[in-house]
């Protein structure tokens, strides 16, 4: 069972608790130091940051050395770190290995974003992707990295009859390619996200948090809040899913109103789950 250190005057547990950039990237961009000292703050252990924006045309990230300075210098350890599509694989996995990252995830296929329609693709399309997806995993593994890839709603529709979430699974040994399961997107794919995570066992080497509230209009990922705030029932999930993984969870909220806020939310709800004490 993994552990975090005792911080006086911070809420602390058994049990890592992690926050992702992305709920907080509008406060990382006015002062990336200040944003992550209130992150400790709040309660988190860990910060996971992508290494490289996510596109060529997407404004300047932070170098991943200096993420990564500001990240310790804030009393958090560094998470899981996230493949940006703005520079090679290569590139980025040689970065996380010199930051002391140990987990490198993928975010989404791109067939996923080349179809008539988001999270669209066909099983041929599909298919013909997976060798790349394989030369990452080489990549990842020459660098002591493992490569996690993160489920969206589209990786539990079948393609053909078959799920693209299991194909990877099937086509790829746990050394080679493991997951970083999202709940919300498992749920909104219409499957239990304790279930899926039980299934795929020790593949299951990161978890994202956040929740779904679908009052909040069509828009999917405008119906995604922080755990505690929608349809998941974090308050039974959270100790079953403790019960069957040891994979840190990181709160991540794609599109909030005020990240800041959110991230507090989720941090103060998941730790009083927990019964974690201040």
């Amino acid at each position: 069972m993994a552990s975090c250190t005792t911080v006086p005057g911070r809420r602390h547990s058994s049990r890592p608790l992690g926050l992702a950039d992305l709920t907080v990237m509008s406060a990382l961009s006015r002062d990336y130091p200040a944003t992550l000292r209130a992150v400790a703050a709040m309660g988190y252990t860990h910060f996971g940051f992508r290494l490289a924006g996510y596109g060529k045309s997407a404004a300047p990230e932070l170098p991943p050395a200096e993420k990564a300075r500001l990240v310790h210098d804030a009393g958090l350890a560094v998470g899981v770190v996230r493949y940006g599509y703005g520079r090679s694989f290569a590139e980025q996995a040689r970065d996380a290995q010199a930051i002391g990252a140990s987990i490198i995830a993928y975010s989404a296929a791109p067939v996923f974003f080349r179809g008539p329609a988001l999270g669209q693709t066909t099983r041929a399309a599909f298919d013909a992707w997976l060798p790349e997806l394989g030369t990452m995993a080489r990549i990842a593994q020459d660098h002591g990295l493992t490569l996690a890839y993160h489920n969206h709603w589209w990786d539990h529709a079948p393609l053909e009859g078959e799920t693209p979430l299991d194909l990877i699974a099937a086509a790829f040994s746990p050394a080679q390619v493991a997951f970083e399961i999202d709940l919300a997107w498992a749920w909104v794919g219409g499957v239990d996200p304790l279930a899926l995570v039980t299934r795929l066992g020790a593949r299951v080497v990161s978890l994202h948090l956040k929740d779904v509230d679908p009052s909040r209009g069509a828009d999917r990922m405008r119906q995604l809040v922080e755990p505690g705030a929608g349809r998941l029932d974090y308050a039974a999930l959270l100790p079953r899913l403790d019960r069957v993984t040891d994979a840190i969870g990181y709160v991540e909220v794609d599109t909030p109103a005020d990240g800041m806020t959110a991230a507090a939310n989720a941090s103060r709800f998941l730790h009083n789950v927990r019964g974690d004490r201040a």
